[in-house]
Protein backbone atom coordinates (compact mmCIF):
# COMPACT_ATOMS: atom_id res chain seq x y z
CA UNK A 1 0.00 0.00 0.00
CA UNK A 2 1.12 3.22 -1.02
CA UNK A 3 -0.07 6.81 0.00
CA UNK A 4 1.87 9.79 -0.62
CA UNK A 5 0.92 13.55 0.32
CA UNK A 6 0.47 16.57 -2.19
CA UNK A 7 1.86 19.63 -0.66
CA UNK A 8 1.44 22.95 -1.33
CA UNK A 9 4.01 26.16 -1.03
CA UNK A 10 0.91 28.51 0.00
CA UNK A 11 -2.80 28.39 -0.60
CA UNK A 12 -4.13 28.81 -3.79
CA UNK A 13 -1.26 27.40 -5.99
CA UNK A 14 -2.80 24.32 -7.02
CA UNK A 15 -2.95 21.34 -5.03
CA UNK A 16 -6.17 20.07 -6.24
CA UNK A 17 -5.31 20.51 -10.42
CA UNK A 18 -2.16 19.02 -9.93
CA UNK A 19 -3.42 15.79 -8.00
CA UNK A 20 -6.28 15.54 -10.58
CA UNK A 21 -3.34 15.33 -13.08
CA UNK A 22 -1.46 12.79 -10.92
CA UNK A 23 -5.01 10.95 -10.69
CA UNK A 24 -5.68 10.38 -14.28
CA UNK A 25 -1.73 10.02 -15.20
CA UNK A 26 -1.96 7.36 -13.25
CA UNK A 27 -5.01 6.03 -13.99
CA UNK A 28 -3.45 5.58 -17.47
CA UNK A 29 -0.65 3.19 -16.46
CA UNK A 30 -3.27 1.28 -14.95
CA UNK A 31 -2.57 1.57 -11.03
CA UNK A 32 -5.34 1.38 -8.77
CA UNK A 33 -5.59 5.07 -6.74
CA UNK A 34 -7.88 6.79 -4.76
CA UNK A 35 -8.07 10.81 -3.66
CA UNK A 36 -8.49 11.71 -0.20
CA UNK A 37 -8.81 15.34 1.32
CA UNK A 38 -8.87 14.93 4.68
CA UNK A 39 -9.94 18.37 5.86
CA UNK A 40 -11.94 20.49 3.38
CA UNK A 41 -12.39 23.90 3.61
CA UNK A 42 -15.19 26.27 2.04
CA UNK A 43 -18.22 25.62 0.04
CA UNK A 44 -19.24 26.87 -3.37
CA UNK A 45 -21.73 29.19 -2.08
CA UNK A 46 -18.92 31.25 0.68
CA UNK A 47 -21.18 30.87 3.24
CA UNK A 48 -18.76 32.02 5.83
CA UNK A 49 -18.93 31.51 9.91
CA UNK A 50 -18.23 35.13 11.64
CA UNK A 51 -15.76 34.54 14.02
CA UNK A 52 -17.34 35.53 17.18
CA UNK A 53 -19.98 32.83 16.46
CA UNK A 54 -21.38 31.17 19.09
CA UNK A 55 -22.13 28.34 16.81
CA UNK A 56 -19.28 25.91 16.81
CA UNK A 57 -17.50 25.47 13.56
CA UNK A 58 -18.36 21.92 13.55
CA UNK A 59 -21.89 22.26 12.81
CA UNK A 60 -20.95 24.44 9.76
CA UNK A 61 -20.15 21.22 7.51
CA UNK A 62 -21.02 21.41 3.60
CA UNK A 63 -21.05 18.68 0.86
CA UNK A 64 -20.13 20.95 -2.34
CA UNK A 65 -16.46 22.00 -1.64
CA UNK A 66 -14.93 22.41 -4.93
CA UNK A 67 -11.67 20.36 -4.21
CA UNK A 68 -13.15 17.19 -2.94
CA UNK A 69 -15.65 17.58 -6.27
CA UNK A 70 -12.69 17.91 -8.56
CA UNK A 71 -11.24 14.92 -6.95
CA UNK A 72 -14.46 12.91 -7.48
CA UNK A 73 -14.54 13.64 -11.23
CA UNK A 74 -11.12 13.27 -11.88
CA UNK A 75 -11.26 9.27 -11.54
CA UNK A 76 -12.84 6.80 -13.71
CA UNK A 77 -13.91 5.27 -10.42
CA UNK A 78 -17.15 6.41 -8.99
CA UNK A 79 -16.51 7.62 -4.88
CA UNK A 80 -18.73 9.16 -2.76
CA UNK A 81 -18.09 12.89 -1.60
CA UNK A 82 -17.71 11.04 2.18
CA UNK A 83 -15.97 8.70 1.30
CA UNK A 84 -12.95 10.78 0.13
CA UNK A 85 -13.14 13.59 2.94
CA UNK A 86 -13.19 13.44 6.45
CA UNK A 87 -14.25 16.78 7.90
CA UNK A 88 -15.67 19.61 4.97
CA UNK A 89 -16.20 23.04 6.64
CA UNK A 90 -18.74 25.81 5.26
CA UNK A 91 -15.39 28.08 6.29
CA UNK A 92 -12.37 29.21 4.66
CA UNK A 93 -11.39 30.04 8.23
CA UNK A 94 -10.69 26.88 9.97
CA UNK A 95 -6.96 27.15 9.78
CA UNK A 96 -6.98 29.93 12.25
CA UNK A 97 -9.97 28.42 14.54
CA UNK A 98 -7.59 25.61 14.63
CA UNK A 99 -4.99 27.18 16.09
CA UNK A 100 -7.02 28.76 18.37
CA UNK A 101 -8.36 25.58 19.76
CA UNK A 102 -12.44 26.22 18.56
CA UNK A 103 -12.35 23.97 16.65
CA UNK A 104 -13.03 20.69 19.26
CA UNK A 105 -14.34 18.10 16.39
CA UNK A 106 -11.05 16.87 14.16
CA UNK A 107 -10.07 13.97 15.40
CA UNK A 108 -6.38 12.47 14.11
CA UNK A 109 -7.43 8.97 15.09
CA UNK A 110 -10.33 9.44 12.46
CA UNK A 111 -7.80 10.88 9.86
CA UNK A 112 -5.96 7.94 10.25
CA UNK A 113 -8.36 5.10 9.81
CA UNK A 114 -10.44 6.81 6.68
CA UNK A 115 -6.55 6.59 5.11
CA UNK A 116 -6.03 3.21 5.92
CA UNK A 117 -9.53 2.62 4.88
CA UNK A 118 -8.75 3.33 1.34
CA UNK A 119 -5.59 2.00 1.24
CA UNK A 120 -7.28 -1.39 2.50
CA UNK A 121 -9.75 -1.12 -0.53
CA UNK A 122 -7.86 1.24 -2.99
CA UNK A 123 -4.41 0.05 -2.67
CA UNK A 124 -2.69 3.51 -3.06
CA UNK A 125 -4.14 7.21 -2.04
CA UNK A 126 -2.92 10.54 -3.14
CA UNK A 127 -3.91 12.73 -0.16
CA UNK A 128 -4.42 16.59 -0.88
CA UNK A 129 -3.48 18.84 1.75
CA UNK A 130 -4.95 22.23 3.29
CA UNK A 131 -3.83 25.20 2.96
CA UNK A 132 0.06 25.09 3.31
CA UNK A 133 2.70 22.89 5.31
CA UNK A 134 1.95 23.76 8.64
CA UNK A 135 -1.56 24.30 8.55
CA UNK A 136 -3.29 23.54 11.99
CA UNK A 137 -5.67 20.57 12.15
CA UNK A 138 -6.03 21.61 15.90
CA UNK A 139 -3.90 23.55 18.48
CA UNK A 140 -1.23 21.43 19.22
CA UNK A 141 -1.35 19.36 16.03
CA UNK A 142 -0.61 20.63 12.19
CA UNK A 143 -0.72 18.83 8.50
CA UNK A 144 3.22 18.59 8.77
CA UNK A 145 2.93 16.83 12.07
CA UNK A 146 0.00 13.96 10.28
CA UNK A 147 2.06 13.61 7.36
CA UNK A 148 5.54 12.76 9.40
CA UNK A 149 3.41 10.42 11.56
CA UNK A 150 2.27 8.61 8.62
CA UNK A 151 5.20 8.39 6.83
CA UNK A 152 3.94 9.91 3.52
CA UNK A 153 6.65 11.12 1.04
CA UNK A 154 5.29 14.34 -0.72
CA UNK A 155 4.51 15.93 -4.16
CA UNK A 156 5.37 19.56 -3.92
CA UNK A 157 2.80 22.07 -5.82
CA UNK A 158 4.64 25.33 -6.57
CA UNK A 159 2.71 28.27 -8.05
CA UNK A 160 4.27 29.84 -10.03
CA UNK A 161 3.74 33.81 -9.05
CA UNK A 162 6.11 36.55 -7.19
CA UNK A 163 7.28 35.24 -4.53
CA UNK A 164 7.66 31.48 -5.28
CA UNK A 165 11.18 30.87 -4.66
CA UNK A 166 11.05 32.17 -1.03
CA UNK A 167 8.00 30.26 -0.81
CA UNK A 168 9.25 27.13 -2.32
CA UNK A 169 12.87 27.36 -0.75
CA UNK A 170 11.00 27.74 3.13
CA UNK A 171 8.75 24.81 2.70
CA UNK A 172 10.90 22.58 1.04
CA UNK A 173 13.38 23.43 4.35
CA UNK A 174 10.92 22.65 6.90
CA UNK A 175 9.07 19.25 5.00
CA UNK A 176 13.62 18.33 5.12
CA UNK A 177 13.67 19.42 8.78
CA UNK A 178 10.33 16.62 9.24
CA UNK A 179 12.11 14.16 8.32
CA UNK A 180 9.82 13.51 5.11
CA UNK A 181 10.81 12.52 1.25
CA UNK A 182 9.69 14.87 -1.34
CA UNK A 183 9.41 12.47 -4.79
CA UNK A 184 9.49 15.47 -7.35
CA UNK A 185 7.67 18.76 -7.85
CA UNK A 186 5.16 20.68 -10.49
CA UNK A 187 5.36 24.06 -11.47
CA UNK A 188 1.96 25.43 -11.62
CA UNK A 189 2.03 28.76 -14.16
CA UNK A 190 -1.17 30.40 -12.21
CA UNK A 191 -0.06 33.89 -13.57
CA UNK A 192 -0.34 33.73 -16.83
CA UNK A 193 1.15 37.51 -17.21
CA UNK A 194 4.15 36.99 -14.87
CA UNK A 195 7.53 37.92 -16.63
CA UNK A 196 10.62 35.47 -16.79
CA UNK A 197 8.58 32.42 -16.14
CA UNK A 198 10.82 29.96 -17.64
CA UNK A 199 13.96 31.68 -15.73
CA UNK A 200 12.16 31.15 -12.55
CA UNK A 201 11.39 27.04 -13.08
CA UNK A 202 14.63 26.78 -13.92
CA UNK A 203 15.85 28.74 -10.85
CA UNK A 204 13.78 26.42 -9.17
CA UNK A 205 15.07 23.33 -10.25
CA UNK A 206 17.95 23.98 -8.95
CA UNK A 207 16.72 25.08 -5.30
CA UNK A 208 14.82 22.02 -5.29
CA UNK A 209 16.36 18.66 -4.73
CA UNK A 210 13.81 16.43 -6.52
CA UNK A 211 12.78 15.69 -9.62
CA UNK A 212 10.73 18.28 -11.41
CA UNK A 213 7.77 16.28 -12.83
CA UNK A 214 6.10 18.53 -14.74
CA UNK A 215 4.88 21.72 -15.85
CA UNK A 216 1.23 22.82 -15.79
CA UNK A 217 0.34 25.23 -18.04
CA UNK A 218 -2.38 28.89 -17.48
CA UNK A 219 -5.74 26.77 -19.18
CA UNK A 220 -8.76 27.82 -18.78
CA UNK A 221 -11.15 25.29 -17.10
CA UNK A 222 -8.71 22.69 -15.95
CA UNK A 223 -10.79 21.06 -13.40
CA UNK A 224 -12.48 20.20 -16.52
CA UNK A 225 -9.47 18.91 -18.77
CA UNK A 226 -7.29 15.77 -18.90
CA UNK A 227 -4.22 17.09 -17.90
CA UNK A 228 -1.72 14.15 -17.35
CA UNK A 229 0.31 14.87 -20.51
CA UNK A 230 2.05 17.88 -18.21
CA UNK A 231 3.33 15.62 -15.94
CA UNK A 232 6.31 15.32 -18.44
CA UNK A 233 8.71 13.02 -15.89
CA UNK A 234 6.49 10.52 -14.40
CA UNK A 235 8.70 7.95 -13.37
CA UNK A 236 9.80 9.21 -10.11
CA UNK A 237 5.84 8.83 -9.77
CA UNK A 238 5.52 5.91 -11.07
CA UNK A 239 8.71 4.03 -9.58
CA UNK A 240 7.00 4.91 -5.75
CA UNK A 241 3.72 3.30 -6.99
CA UNK A 242 4.94 0.33 -8.20
CA UNK A 243 7.93 -0.64 -5.79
Amino acid sequence: MSSLFIAGTDTSVGKTIVTRALLQLLEQHKIPVAPYKPIACGADDDTLIEPNSEKCICENICENNSDVLILQSSCKRAFSYNEITSYSFKSFSMPIFAALDKVSCIDITKLNKDLERLERIYTNVLVEGTHGWFTPINKDYNFADWVQSTNMPVVLVVGIKEGCVNHTQLTVQAIRQNGVNIIGWVANRINPGLRYYPELVELLDQIIDAPLLGELPYIGRPEKQELFSYIQNPQPLLQYFTE
